[in-house]
């Protein structure tokens, strides 16, 4: 399972293989590949040609990992544990839909000793970043590292043993991860290392440091995916929200080298997308941001990896420390009430310049939506935004239980493993530390604290993609309970 998975195929169609160190940039809108071409020209790049490294990374490629689906781990597991048990109470006269939703939803103590399956590992490696002064919205303070590179390394080992090749999802943030070097785009770095166990890798990155060479070797240890920060085409605005000039033109540069990478070497990732803090200082520029990227996307048919290439997800700013920063409700309710209007016509309008007949045409989905559209709410639009000014983003769509908990896990530099992303931003309710390599033994230990959530006080932020998947699990034993107690077939025990 372990052994080094090279990619051996031949370059894809759009890449000849004796395309050389010419990459076909015609996909490109005509500004954005004027852009490219030139930025092609500069010494960096041309250096970085003249060394070898593009047939380098096109002979050793590593495959990006398998990202397990998160709503089957979960549901999968579930019923393994508790089916059959289900299937007892009925056959006992059991008719209490709510008592069996709960039975067939309950994760048993320590797992019965099981291992864990994740869909989820998010690796907050260091709290040191390049931007100095930080961003406005970061609300991090440094502190030395407790794991080294190794102790990473035994974290995704431990996660990726009989995963079957496909998993977890590997979230790598900071920080700024790329200030560590080799240790993440080395050819012995974190990323080679979880592509070779078969795990998809995530980095979260503000680009900043991402050369010619670096976006090349991001692609050759198998990288999945860049979240990429950019909150507003308003260069002046992003600097501010930055807190120095110049960081957006470098931020962009960043990911301009990541699209030519990808075309030079032949390949249709690592995918990119836009990881946008969304607040008052940028809530009227969202239409004008997905305007701004879709120019710059590579213009590709529906189905094609990169068709959702480049979008925008958008973040609400978190943190207590960020109220100041908050949209008001009334910002709120005119983004997703008004302006958002104008985001689906670009985005109908860019599908309508790629030919694409009216019947054809994909909608933005999951992460591409807006924040109160992406899951179902309990409420209506001025509810939501209302809670949303107050930064309780999550309030009116948390289900009645926490039920992806068991196959997630969020490290902090510390070590501190947490249930998911929203506690390990806030650093409560650990449960356990991995330093001493027990990652799986603190899930199990952990299982008993699932009894307590959703708590308010941390759940209420909890990140969009969690609720997505609590909810969608949620409706799925639903109807597994449903569909048993309809049976009229003998349930087998």
């Amino acid at each position: 399972m372990t052994a080094r998975r090279e990619s051996t195929a031949s370059p894809p169609s759009h890449q000849a293989p004796d395309a050389g160190l010419t990459p076909d940039l015609a996909a490109y809108a005509g500004a954005h590949r004027a852009r490219l071409v030139e930025l092609l020209q500069t010494p960096a790049w041309r250096e970085t040609l003249d060394s070898g490294l593009v047939d380098e990374v096109r002979r050793d490629r590593l495959e990006p990992g398998l990202t397990r689906d998160f709503i089957d781990t979960v549901v999968d597991q579930l019923l393994a544990f508790n089916e059959a048990h289900v299937r007892r109470l009925i056959e006992d006269g059991r008719d209490d839909r709510e008592a069996l939703i709960t039975a067939l939803g309950t994760w048993p103590p320590r797992l019965r000793g099981k291992e864990p399956l994740l869909s989820f590992l998010g690796l907050t490696l260091t709290y040191g970043c390049n931007f100095d002064p930080r961003c406005v919205y970061c609300t991090q303070t440094w502190k030395e590292p407790d794991v080294d590179i190794e102790g990473w390394k035994q974290t995704i080992d431990a996660a990726t043993r009989d995963n079957g090749g496909k998993g977890p999802y590997i979230y790598i943030t900071g920080g700024e991860v790329l200030t560590l070097e080799q240790d993440i785009w080395g050819d012995d770095g974190l990323v080679a290392f979880a592509s070779r166990r078969g795990a998809a890798v995530n980095i979260n990155t503000n680009a900043s440091l991402i050369t010619p060479e670096i976006a090349l070797r991001l692609i050759k240890v198998g990288t999945a995916k860049l979240h990429i920060s950019l909150d507003t085409p308003d260069a002046s605005a992003q600097d501010a929200l930055w807190g120095e000039a110049g960081r957006y033109a470098r931020v962009l540069e960043g990911i301009y080298h990541l699209q030519l990478a990808r075309d030079l070497v032949g390949v249709d990732g690592p995918e990119i997308h836009i990881n946008c803090v969304l607040t008052r200082h940028n809530v009227d520029h969202i239409a004008d941001l997905f305007t701004f990227l879709l120019a710059r996307k590579k213009r590709v048919p529906k189905g094609h990896a990169l068709y959702y290439d480049l979008l925008p997800h958008l973040i609400p700013v978190g943190g207590d420390a960020n109220e100041d920063l908050r949209s008001t409700a009334a910002e709120v309710e005119r983004l997703y009430g008004e302006a958002w209007e104008e985001v689906g016509a670009s985005w109908e309008h860019y599908q309508i310049e790629l030919g694409m007949p009216e019947d054809k045409r994909a909608p933005l989905f999951g992460p591409f939506r807006n924040p109160y559209q992406r899951v179902v709410q309990h409420g209506d639009l001025t509810t939501y935004s209302h809670n949303a000014a107050k930064g309780h983003y999550g309030r009116l769509a948390l289900s009645k239980s926490c039920y992806v908990a068991p196959t997630q896990a969020a490290i902090t530099p510390d070590g501190r493993q947490f249930r998911c992303g929203a506690h390990a931003v806030r650093r409560t309710k650990s449960i356990g530390n991995v330093i001493d390599g027990a990652l799986m033994t603190n899930i199990r230990d952990g299982i008993h604290g699932l009894a307590w959530l959703p708590d308010p006080a941390v759940c209420d932020s909890c990140a969009l993609a969690t609720v997505y998947i609590n909810q969608t699990v949620e409706s799925r034993l639903i109807a597994k309970v449903d569909e048993l107690l309809a049976s009229d077939e003998p349930l087998d025990v």
